[in-house]
């Protein structure tokens, strides 16, 4: 079972659900998956283009008004910094 934590981004236009993300990361969230949640429609293909850009897979699905994007967080190589 997977350790996740939710980011609500709902009501911000993008690039900001991708930057709360990115500050999620940066402070070394212990997590394996972040779980987005955005109103913004064009928020999915953002985080496609952020999670391949730096490694890691994302997912995302339509509820309602809203997309809950999930980001699996790559796994750090062995000797680099959180």
């Amino acid at each position: 079972m997977f350790n996740v934590q939710t980011i609500d981004a709902r009501g911000k236009r993008c690039p900001i659900p991708v930057l709360m993300a990115k500050r999620a990361i940066a402070k070394g969230v212990l997590t394996d998956s972040l779980k987005v949640l955005v109103t913004d429609p064009s928020a999915p293909k953002d985080f496609e283009t952020f999670a391949r850009l730096e490694g890691h897979t994302v997912s995302w699905e339509r509820l309602e008004a809203m997309f809950a994007i999930t980001l699996k967080l790559k796994s750090p190589a062995p000797g680099d910094s959180p």
